[in-house]
Parts: structure tokens; C-alpha cells; sequence
């Protein structure tokens, strides 16, 4: 008789080399956001279950994951957004049972890096939105990171955190949007950097606009010997349906004509200069190419070397 197989814990690390640079990059945890169809409302669910059976997927659901960079410059120690975080108001609680069910990881999955919050330097954000901001404070509202300045954009912070907001809102998930953003950003309010467009935010890290899916949103160019990775935040949530139809609009885009104009402005950018790209939402670890195909793109996943995972430290 076959012994059961045991469950083992997930790793969620793991680490490569960037030009001089550190890189980690760890898992809040995976999000199942529910039926494909939802999400792209206006898109034809035939060309959707096409799409996705294509490339091997379940047609019924959309899994994303939440794959957070670390950059260790050797001068700084940067973090790329936190995931939804645990908050019990906010976090794994808003997302439901089954949506939050494997969220919140980062943080362990951090420290069995090797990683303390404390060490962190800078916490990047792309934008203010429950995925990226929501895993900055603990229930009770103290800093995870109690060393870091948040560097954001400040249409993105003054946007999100305006609770007058809240009414106008269409749904409880969507109000707490706001409400989360504002419970996780004051605390930070005397540690905030107000990134600028191709401006730096420590040396090796630049700050691009790329506005649309949220009022502020942000890409992060980083830098070193020569080489460049852009973390693409939330220009695609998906590696097959948001690449091979880029023009598609998202159900969680601010504004989802910019949204799709600047992820081709950017995605065609990308490409033709043959960066490497971090994706937040893209299958773990999310490094990878975009190759530029007709109408759209191919998502070229970078293998990583396991030989990376051994430890290092800032200085």
C-alpha cells in the first residue's frame, strides 16, 4: 500500500543576480479573483476559454500571484509593494474565504530569506491598491517595516487615502479600497517619498509614470552595469490574456483606455530594448522577456538558478 504523500511547506523565495545587484523575491501568497469573464467584461468569453485552454490553464478561474522584489543595491535595501498583508479589517479578510485562504506570506516567506523587515530601506509602491499597499501594518496599526520610507506617487497617496471618497464607491470591496490604503499609508506619513516621473529614488532606482490602472501609478526602472529590469506592476495582470490582448480592458483599471494605452506604450518599449521584466502578478517568480508577436506578446519566463540561493547581506 502507497504511503500518503505529506504536505510540505511552500518556499516562497528565491533570489538572482542583477547587473551588481541583489534580487529576492518573495510570495504574499497566490489570489484566485474567480471567473475570467468577470474580469474582462467587455472582452468575448469564447476568445477567453480559447486563450487560456491554449496555454494549458483553467478556463473557469484566474489565479494571479503577488510577487514582491527585494533589491539589495548594497547602499539601499529595497522593497517592491507588500501584497494584501493580514490585517483583520482589511487583508485576507476582505478578500473572502476563498480568495484570502493563501495570502499573507510575505513577511515569512521574507525572513526565511534571510530577510528582516527591519532591514528594509525603501518600500516601493506602484500604487496605493489593496494587493500592493495592504501589508504595510499589522492589526493594530504598527509599521511592519519600521525603518522604511514609502516611496509613492502623490496623486496615487492623496487619491486613495481620501476617505470622502468612500461614498461614492460602488461596492463594500471597492470602499475599502480607500479605507485600507488610508489605514495602511498615515502611519508612514513622516517617512513618505513622493516619487516623480524619471526621477531616482536611491541610486539604481528610477521612477517611471505609467498611469492608468491607477490614478498614479508607477513602474520602477533598476539599473546596474548596464543592464535594466523594469517591475511592471500592474501594466498586466495576466502572462496570456493581458499579452496576447493588450488592448483588453481590465476589471480593476482606473481608467481602462489609458490603462491599455500605456501598457502598449510601455510593453512596445520593453521589447524593442530587450529589458528584463519583474511581474507582480505573472506565475512565481515572475522574471522574465516580453517578445513582441503579432498584435501582442509572448511572455518568456527567465529560468532561475537555484545556485543563487544562498545568502547575502546589504554593505
Amino acid at each position: 500500500m502507497t504511503a500518503p504523500v505529506q504536505k510540505e511547506a511552500f518556499v516562497g523565495w528565491t533570489r538572482f543576480r542583477h547587473g551588481d545587484f541583489g534580487c529576492t523575491v518573495v510570495t504574499d501568497g497566490p489570489m484566485d479573483i474567480g471567473s475570467p469573464a468577470n474580469g474582462f467584461p467587455k472582452a468575448d468569453p469564447r476568445e477567453i476559454t480559447e486563450l487560456l485552454a491554449s496555454a494549458f490553464l483553467p478556463t473557469d478561474s484566474m489565479r494571479l500571484d503577488q510577487n514582491l522584489l527585494i533589491v539589495n543595491t548594497g547602499q539601499n535595501l529595497v522593497l517592491f509593494d507588500t501584497g494584501c498583508g493580514v490585517n483583520h479589517a482589511f487583508g485576507k479578510s476582505s478578500f473572502g474565504p476563498q480568495i484570502g485562504a493563501e495570502i499573507g506570506r510575505a513577511i515569512p516567506n521574507m525572513r526565511a530569506a534571510g530577510i528582516d523587515p527591519e532591514q528594509i530601506d525603501v518600500v516601493a509602491l506602484t500604487h496605493a491598491h489593496p494587493d500592493h499597499c495592504w501589508g504595510l501594518v499589522d492589526d493594530h496599526g504598527n509599521r511592519l517595516y519600521p525603518n522604511a520610507r514609502v516611496a509613492i506617487s502623490a496623486v496615487d497617496y492623496n487619491y486613495w487615502t481620501d476617505l470622502s471618497r468612500i461614498p461614492e464607491a460602488s461596492t463594500q470591496h471597492r470602499k475599502n479600497h480607500f479605507s485600507g490604503a488610508y489605514y495602511n499609508l498615515l502611519p508612514y506619513h513622516d517617512s513618505l517619498i513622493f516619487i516623480e516621473d524619471n526621477r531616482e529614488v536611491v541610486p539604481g532606482i528610477t521612477a517611471i509614470a505609467a498611469t492608468g490602472h491607477s490614478p498614479g501609478h508607477y513602474v520602477y526602472a533598476i539599473h546596474s552595469l548596464g543592464r535594466t529590469l523594469i517591475n511592471i506592476g500592474d501594466l498586466s495582470h495576466h502572462h496570456i490574456l493581458l499579452l496576447k490582448r493588450p488592448h483588453w480592458e481590465f476589471q480593476f483599471d482606473y481608467d481602462p483606455i489609458k490603462a491599455a494605452e500605456t501598457r502598449i506604450w510601455h510593453f512596445d518599449r520593453i521589447a524593442h530594448e530587450r529589458h528584463s521584466v519583474l511581474a507582480c502578478h505573472f506565475p512565481f517568480p515572475g522574471l522574465g522577456h516580453l517578445r513582441k508577436d503579432l498584435g501582442g506578446y509572448t511572455w518568456v519566463a527567465t529560468p532561475i538558478d537555484l545556485g543563487t540561493k544562498k545568502g547575502w547581506s546589504k554593505g
